[in-house]
């Protein structure tokens, strides 16, 4: 039987849409569970790191021949990250299960296997060695592998053992600017690149403290060893704030002293910023 109109209606057509939407709501699944393993947010903010890095060389560094070396270096660092968050997750998947902030990661709920993890994380490193290797050079390839090892290995393991953690991590933090400085042809013992990688050190203390306070119950669940869990009053945690905020407030006026800056650095990041945050 025909129907209205006298076309022969296709009985497949239904399972056909039904199948590209069940694919395609498994590739948006996909792609939430590697952005989450990944922390894409967080990457997202390393790689403006370096990319900052990058271009304070200089002029010679927004020229069209650098970037090439630019995509490489932002690129890589995020693969770097990516790659470093996943072995993280993977490591700390029992603890991240106790916590109310990290429990619905997809190795928590099962989403992704452990596998399947792994096999992410060393995808994304070793593509980050590869495109560190051919787009930029040695010095900032070791630099980005050397931070996959220290977040995902050492950072990793001091977590639940030491607060020394914090302080590891800060170095974490600290590298990616000075991958863009290496990349764009300066060497990592440069004034400026010490510069770039002290103020990344420096500014994280503050917020890492905040955060550890307001998730020390979670925290303490998880069986971190964090500044917060073991400063029941919160004393210990405001004076560590108040100390890097301090330190961090100093730079500007001592990289200008020191010739690294213009005076204009001390005047507008060291008065103008110090001041609005005061």
């Amino acid at each position: 039987m025909r129907p209205p109109g006298g076309r022969t209606g296709d009985p497949r057509r239904p399972t056909r849409t039904r199948r590209r939407a069940g694919g395609t709501g498994q590739q948006a699944t996909l792609a939430k569970n590697v952005a989450e393993l990944s922390k894409a947010r967080l990457s997202a903010l390393v790689v403006s790191t370096t990319a900052f890095g990058f271009l304070a060389a200089g002029p010679a560094a927004l020229s069209a021949a650098s970037l090439p070396t630019f995509a490489a270096a932002s690129v890589g660092t995020a693969l770097c990250a990516s790659s470093a968050a996943t072995f993280n997750q993977v490591i700390e998947s029992d603890r991240d299960g106790r916590m109310k902030r990290t429990a619905a990661r997809p190795l928590v709920t099962g989403a992704v296997s452990p596998g399947a993890a792994v096999g992410l994380g060393c995808a994304t490193g070793g593509s980050s060695a590869l495109l560190l290797h051919l787009g930029t050079d040695p010095v900032t390839t070791a630099l980005g592998l050397a931070n996959i090892g220290l977040y995902a290995g050492l950072y990793t393991y001091l977590k639940p053992r030491s607060e020394a953690n914090t302080w590891v991590g800060a170095v974490v933090g600290a590298v990616p600017p000075v991958m863009g400085w290496t990349a764009a042809g300066g060497s990592a013992l440069d004034a400026e690149a010490l510069l770039l990688g002290s103020t990344l050190f420096l500014w994280q203390f503050p917020h890492f403290f905040a955060l550890n306070w307001m998730y020390r119950a979670d925290y303490k669940r998880g069986g971190f060893e964090m500044v917060g869990v073991n400063d029941p009053t919160g004393e210990r945690t405001a004076g560590l704030i108040k100390r890097y905020a301090a330190y961090l407030a100093a730079v500007p006026f001592v990289s200008a002293a020191a010739g690294v800056t213009s005076p204009m650095y001390a005047i507008d990041a060291g008065l103008l910023l110090n001041g609005y945050a005061l």
